[in-house]
């Protein structure tokens, strides 16, 4: 299991120890390859983990200072080649699922899994693939962009796309088309393993081999979830406060008043606009409480009536959907990348075009005066994260991949002896 970080980030390292636990409960042995970091989760693999490289917690000229610094590393990394087939001379691994490498750990292991015979699996979470800055969206101008979906990355440049720097984007820049013309990931992954199909779509698109892309939804413990019907009189938004998250959108639509109190959980760059704006409209009955992690955050969720995701940018498939569901509760989501794919209107949740103050001000109003309706709704969105997301589900479809590929591999060795 291959991931740069070796402790819960974000989402994607969320879902790969969910996947680690479930291998392991099923009886596999999973061997983990990351970047040493102070926050790392005790392992007794860590002495192979390449060294530490941040980016984030520095300023623009620091970070760009480390980039060029590490260029090699970033591009192509000697360093996690040598550490890999150490580990994997080690262990001697059947299969190789990767999560989050770049810059960190490079797709330099590639090559050295191609070599021990190792059938190689990407989950993809981000548009790194087809996209420098991950996200297919202008964060400077708040809209999605697909300009370098097609290959021409340097439009990237004439945007400074990448922390508005030139140089930083330049450095991603230089990165995508030095692993376009090895055609490292096109050549290096035998299965890219798809959240969401928008995800796959845009993949294609961008040039990534069809034959090679599968959709597999994300995996949460559905049961682990408190579900019950023991619920207060407000609506959730939860999750980073940014522009892309289109929370500007959702306080809009809670202008005029009429519908039940908003709380906001969680922090991020956009919160003190965000406060400042709901001070100065005087928009009444929007709370914002800060981040609550773990039981605290879930136990705010499940006594909602409902949970809004407002998302301005391409979600390949989000978290906060599966939870809601496992929890219960009905979804009003921007009809947006992999979004659409999870929710069904009417059923589990609303669909509302990203960005339409009024059609998500109408859903709104519905769900806030008509209680009776929330029941049957949240029952069936439970359901949903039952029969789709669980545990069992997941297994059962990603063990019939690794087989696949076990076998492929079987069978082309054995070809290759004859």
């Amino acid at each position: 299991m291959i991931d740069k970080f070796y402790y819960v980030k974000g989402g994607a390292e969320r879902y790969m120890f969910e996947l680690a636990e479930i291998l392991k409960e099923n009886g596999h042995t999973v061997i983990p390859f990351s970047m040493q970091s102070p926050n790392n989760l005790k392992t007794p693999y860590e002495k192979y983990f390449v060294s530490y490289l941040d980016f984030h917690s520095k300023s623009k000229k620091e970070a760009l200072l480390i980039g060029l610094r590490s260029l090699s590393r970033i591009f192509y990394s000697l360093e996690a080649q040598r550490k890999l087939q150490r580990l994997i001379a080690e262990t001697r691994p059947d299969i190789a699922h990767l999560h989050m490498i770049d810059h960190q750990i490079s797709p330099s292991i590639l090559p050295v899994l191609r070599t021990f015979k190792i059938p190689v699996v990407q989950t993809v979470h981000t548009f790194k693939l087809v996209c420098p800055t991950y996200r297919l969206y202008h964060m400077g101008k708040g809209k999605i962009c697909e300009k370098c979906l097609h290959g021409a990355y340097w439009r990237a440049l004439l945007e400074k796309c990448h922390k508005n720097s030139f140089f930083a984007t330049l450095l991603v820049v230089l990165e995508m088309y030095f692993h376009k013309l090895l055609q490292i990931y096109e050549r290096g992954i035998d299965r890219f393993l798809v959240p969401s199909r928008f995800m796959g779509q845009k993949l294609i698109e961008g040039k990534i081999p069809k034959q090679k892309i599968q959709h597999l939804f994300y995996t949460i413990q559905v049961h682990q979830y408190p579900y019950h019907s023991n619920t207060e009189p407000y609506f959730i938004y939860y999750g980073r406060l940014s522009e892309e998250k289109g929370i500007m959108t959702l306080l809009r639509a809670m202008e005029g008043g009429g519908g039940l109190p908003l709380r906001i959980v969680g922090d991020g760059p956009q919160r003190g606009p965000l406060e400042a704006y709901v001070r100065e409209r005087g928009i009444p009955n929007v709370y914002f409480e800060g981040n609550l992690d773990g039981k605290a955050l879930f136990r705010k969720v499940s006594h909602a009536r409902f949970v809004v995701v407002p998302s301005e940018w391409y979600e390949n498939s989000p978290l906060v959907v599966y939870e809601s569901f496992a929890m219960g509760k009905p979804v009003i989501g921007a009809h947006i990348g992999g979004i659409p794919e999870l929710i069904t209107h009417g059923k589990d949740g609303f669909l509302f075009p990203p960005g339409d103050v009024q059609v998500l001000r109408q859903w709104i109003l519905h769900l806030s005066s008509h209680p009776e309706i929330l029941p049957r709704m949240g029952k069936c969105a439970r359901e949903k994260a039952e029969r789709e997301f669980s545990p069992q589900s997941h297994y059962k479809i990603l063990i019939e991949i690794y087989k696949e590929l076990l076998d492929s591999q079987k069978a082309s060795l054995n070809s290759t002896k004859g």
